[in-house]
């Protein structure tokens, strides 16, 4: 296995795991906890923000990860010659398909009606 081959299938890995972690999330299968989740203040302000957020995040998640497997993915298709550009944009990838929906995550509010699940946006 080549170094480019490697780090195409931690970079897949990844992407397939953390795909596999926004699955429970999405469904609203993960009841309000201190570990799994998102965990912000909006989030634990009642059990109805708790899984309409952690909803929200289940589907950038699951975003994020696919984008991070395509990306991981693509590295076995180049030539090894290419490691090194290849590693900056993998990591840039990742980097910004991980922020990106964090902050979007923090800056939700909790719901005025703690029975409203509409607001899935």
């Amino acid at each position: 296995m080549t170094s480019i081959q490697l780090l195409a299938s931690l970079t897949s890995g990844s992407g397939l795991l953390i795909f596999i972690l926004a699955v429970p999330l999405i469904c609203r299968r993960v009841p309000p906890n201190s570990l799994y989740g998102v965990r912000t203040r909006a989030s634990f302000a009642s059990e109805s923000d708790w899984y309409r957020i952690n909803a929200i995040g289940g589907r950038y998640l699951a975003v994020s990860g696919l984008v991070i497997l395509f990306v991981g993915a693509v590295g076995f298709f180049l030539p090894d010659s290419m490691h090194d550009p290849y590693s900056i944009t993998a990591a840039v990838v990742t980097l910004l398909v991980v922020i990106i929906p964090c902050i979007r995550l923090c800056l939700l509010k909790p719901s005025k009606d703690p029975n409203d699940s509409r607001r899935d946006s």
